[in-house]
């Protein structure tokens, strides 16, 4: 009863997490919020090769928030974008005096209603991730896993209508570039915030910090360097007595008589400073 049980809590875990909703608006990367909603709209990347005697074109369509928009009616079904894909590529042939001919068009991205992006970035302690990976597998062309591989990149010069730039297509990973202001992690009001956004805020406190902990830095190296001191000269201590004096018991200890004293010493110079600030002690002599 108890496995059954175990399989169908895992089954419904399982569901949940397919059927969530990727949002774009309130993505988490490595603990951190970001707003990717200024990026949800169908971007064209095409770039032109000659091929003699004719012109290649490859058209990539890209959507990082959701699947890529139904094609026209007009256009035929066998040279339309996969249903579901969130990344397309396309190839067309141009010739002279001959119309374009589609030679290719498969999905980079996405298969299924269930699937999602994984987002993934590299952090350092508490600052906020400079650039994140937006991923995600495609078709199956000839024995070769397609996917698509997105290098976002915060920059508050840009602008979000900018497009990505094309690194490659290799072995079918398509690795894109994208330089923009979305690509900025919220801050804890909500905007977007670089990483040199965390290093001004660390700059203005930096100096006040400074100042608190400088007195307190120098107190705490000052107490280290005598409770090590003290370890070692207890350490030595008791080395040179066993080795070489060959005491045995409480004998190891070096200076046993003083530390026996030591209390009382402590007892003594203590009553001396009472005495001394309640006016106590007075100079002069007493009678014996």
């Amino acid at each position: 009863m108890r496995p059954f049980f175990t399989l169908a809590i895992l089954a419904s875990a399982a569901i949940h997490v397919t059927s969530a909703a990727f949002d774009c608006k309130k993505a988490q990367i490595a603990g951190f919020a970001y707003d990717l909603s200024a990026l949800a709209r169908d971007t064209i990347l095409e770039r032109n090769a000659t091929t003699a005697p004719t012109i290649t074109n490859t058209k990539y369509v890209i959507n990082p928030c959701a699947p890529l928009q139904s094609s026209p009616d007009s256009v035929p079904k066998i040279d339309q974008c996969p249903e579901n894909a969130w990344v397309c590529r396309s190839v067309t042939n141009y010739k002279d005096k001959e119309g374009a001919r589609l030679t290719e068009v498969n999905s980079v991205g996405g298969k299924s209603k269930s699937d999602e992006p994984t987002l993934q970035a590299t952090t350092s302690g508490s600052d906020r991730p400079a650039e994140f990976h937006w991923k995600m597998s495609g078709a199956e062309v000839d024995g070769v896993k397609w996917s698509t591989d997105i290098k976002f990149v915060c920059n508050k010069g840009a602008k979000n209508e900018d497009s990505p730039k094309l690194v490659a297509f290799k072995d079918g990973l398509l690795e894109l570039e994208w330089s923009v202001p979305a690509a900025c992690a919220l801050g804890d009001d909500g905007k977007d915030k670089g990483p040199e956004d965390d290093n001004k805020d660390g700059d203005k406190g930096g100096d006040k910090d400074g100042e608190e902990t400088s007195g307190g830095g120098f107190f705490s190296t000052v107490f280290s360097l005598f409770i090590s001191g003290l370890v070692l000269y207890l350490v030595l201590g008791v080395m040179y007595n066993y080795l070489v004096v060959r005491a045995t018991g409480m004998d190891v200890i070096p200076n046993l008589a003083f530390w026996r004293e030591f209390p009382y010493l402590c007892t003594d110079f203590a009553q001396h400073i009472w005495d001394t600030v309640s006016g106590r002690r007075h100079g002069g002599y007493s009678v014996v």
